[in-house]
């Protein structure tokens, strides 16, 4: 069984499920159905979400178990809060990814970001 289509290939619209139907008995249900919050994330994302959870948080596990930096550890927690929370990050979220991800790139020192964070706050 393939996974459930998220956006339509001709337009990239999201979809919706109108119709549930059981082979088994041939009961067909049709009606508008919502899709679970963790379905809204890309596979990658659910994928880093297991990891997360199964190692209660622990950053250091995390980036050990899927092969990723500090920063893009946060990086990528940032981004499934974006997709899961929509408009109910705290202000200052984005600055902090921002920095974050110019460590990573080599663009700053940890001095550097921590002065940067600093002066914008």
């Amino acid at each position: 069984m393939n996974k459930r289509l998220k956006q339509c290939p001709v337009c990239n619209s999201n979809l919706e499920i109108v119709e549930y139907h059981c082979s088994n008995c041939d009961t067909t249900i049709k009606g508008k159905f919502g899709v679970g919050d963790l379905d809204l994330l890309t596979p990658t994302q659910q994928e880093f979400v297991k990891v997360f959870v199964c190692s209660q948080g622990n950053i250091k596990i995390v980036e050990k178990e899927l092969g990723i930096s500090y920063p893009t550890v946060k990086n990528r927690l940032a981004e499934v809060t974006r997709t899961l929370c929509r408009g109910k990050e705290k202000p200052g979220i984005q600055l902090s990814e921002d920095v974050l991800e110019e460590i990573e790139k080599g663009n700053l020192t940890v001095d550097e970001a921590i002065a940067k964070l600093k002066e914008r706050s």
